[in-house]
């Protein structure tokens, strides 16, 4: 997964995934507030995703909240989220 705030774009670990935000693994989260733009490469394609950062912590990462998505990459996100729960 990657993101960005206006800025270069950063690789990260997902930590954790549910249909209404994520919390990646990164030492260097912006503020509290930031809207970013999410990358997601998966084997069905592309998600694109805005969103919201609602937590940080430079140890930890930071836990974002989906803002806004298409269509299309919701289904894929919910299809990501039947094979992970499986």
């Amino acid at each position: 997964m990657a993101w960005t705030a206006n800025g270069p774009r950063n690789v990260c670990r997902v930590r954790d995934l549910s249909a209404g935000g994520v919390f990646v693994s990164t030492l260097k989260p912006p503020a509290v507030g930031t809207v970013i733009q999410l990358l997601f490469v998966l084997p069905e394609g592309e998600m694109r995703i805005d969103g919201i950062v609602r937590y940080a912590d430079t140890e930890k990462g930071m836990g974002v909240e989906f803002t806004r998505m298409g269509t299309a990459d919701r289904a894929r996100l919910q299809e990501l989220l039947r094979r992970l729960n499986r």
